[in-house]
């Protein structure tokens, strides 16, 4: 890791049990040093390393047409803008609590469409949830009651670098004593874990040293009907009808798969959607649930998608409280409509005057918009395509203010706190600036 530049005369100091809010875990064992407004992570996965990661330097001013300017005069500009659209586009929305309920106002006010930069994978999930409804879990109830754990799909980790270590923690010890091990399995021998599509990469294979880890190799535009002919065998129905690819090698690494998941006392079937075939994905997570709610007819299964980068489920569940629906949604005239294909950002800039992007996590570009106006949210290193009419630089949750963002599971708040004080405005104070601007005479 390069060095953080500081102030010489500042004070070192060590800061620990943080919690994160990249990715969707949750992880809440980080540790950082803190000098001056430098940040240099100690205990940190790679992303989150890279994402904590400050240097002493004081941060951009806001501009307006690339010139700089104070927050007020970024502000009015913005509200007169948003004043004067008519199908304004709300993305990226990488935001806390606080910074969300903001945007929300926003869109209440001068009215907008609305999506989050990760939903693509959400609303797979949301449209088996839909559909057929599932059984699912947290990531507590995988870490203590999980002993079969079927991955389908892509390695996770390049995303969820730390999923494994915290679902599936091997015990170190007398596993009786650990407080690694798990409360409700049988401590005594390892948990089995199940490659369903992608290989595991050597971190995955690392974290999960200790357990049974085995391998059903299969290409990403098989998978489906290997999740089909799972599905199958699960069921006790006769995969002939599915043609003749599991008469081979595949087809009894999942007829014994299948007789594993029945045996299995608490089987969960993960994935990470944002992964999959965009044209396979309804499906794959269509016969995970179904195979879920036919293993509950004798013993326990459920499943555990992956999701929820930059508080995509605090969106999504901020979307549900204010408006009733979920994310992809109009908000105009004091109506609420909701249509995912409609409103999802790519298909909804096509048909924009005005793109307001919201990126605090990470400096995430916002989506091409070359039709109206472009207001930017964003991290102070964000590097845009072109120069936007309105840059407001906003400080990370959890490292220039304090707040709340849900896991990715979507049981638990978790609290952020701040770091250090660098003079960017948070999220939640440049969208109350804006809509200040916007009540001015």
């Amino acid at each position: 890791m390069p060095p953080v530049a500081t102030s010489p005369g500042a004070t070192s100091r060590i800061v620990t049990e943080l919690v994160c809010g990249f990715c969707g875990l949750g992880c809440d064992d980080l540790e950082v040093q803190v000098q001056g407004r430098a940040v240099r992570p100690r205990i940190a996965c790679p992303q989150a390393a890279a994402l904590l990661e400050r240097s002493d330097g004081a941060p951009p001013l806001p501009r307006v047409a690339g010139r700089e300017t104070s927050l007020e005069e970024a502000a009015a500009r913005a509200g007169s803008l948003l004043a004067a659209s008519r199908s304004a586009v709300f993305s990226g929305l990488g935001a806390d609590v606080d910074g969300l309920r903001g945007v929300f106002d926003l869109a209440m006010r001068f009215g907008a469409s609305f999506d989050h930069a990760a939903s693509s994978g959400l609303f797979r999930n949301l449209d088996t949830l839909q559909r057929r409804g599932w059984i699912a879990t947290t990531l507590a109830e995988v870490r203590n009651r999980c002993d079969l754990l079927v991955v389908v799909g892509a390695d996770p980790t390049p995303d969820f670098a730390r999923f494994f270590e915290r679902a599936l923690p091997a015990a170190s010890g007398d596993p009786q004593e650990s407080d690694e091990a798990p409360l409700f399995t049988n401590r005594a021998h390892p948990r089995r874990v199940v490659f369903l599509g992608d290989l595991a990469g050597p971190a995955a294979r690392a974290a999960l040293a200790g357990h049974d880890v085995t391998h059903s190799p299969v290409p990403p535009a098989l998978l489906a009907d290997a999740m089909a002919g799972l599905n199958a065998f699960v069921d006790g129905r006769s995969v002939k009808t599915l043609g003749g690819a599991f008469d081979g090698a595949l087809g009894a690494a999942l007829a014994e798969l299948a007789g594993a998941l029945r045996a299995a006392r608490y089987a969960v079937f993960t994935w990470n959607a944002g992964a999959l075939d965009p044209a396979e994905g309804e499906r794959i997570v269509g016969h995970a649930a179904a195979m879920v709610a036919k293993l509950n007819e004798t013993t326990r299964a459920a499943v555990f998608p992956l999701g929820g980068r930059d508080n995509l489920i605090g969106a999504h569940q901020m979307a549900l409280w204010r408006f009733g629906y979920p994310l992809r949604t109009l908000v105009a005239h004091g109506e609420a409509s909701h249509a995912p294909g409609l409103y999802a950002t790519s298909r909804a800039v096509r048909d924009a005057d005005l793109l307001l992007h919201v990126s605090a996590f990470r400096p995430d570009a916002p989506p091409a918009f070359s039709s109206g106006p472009l207001i930017a949210l964003a991290h102070p290193h964000t590097e845009f395509p072109r120069e936007p009419d309105v840059f407001i630089p906003v400080g990370t949750p959890g490292i220039d203010h304090a707040g709340q963002v849900f896991r990715m599971d979507s049981v638990v708040c978790l609290p952020l706190v701040k770091l250090r004080e660098a003079g960017l405005a948070s999220v939640a104070q440049a969208a109350a600036a804006i809509l200040q601007a916007g009540r001015a005479p």
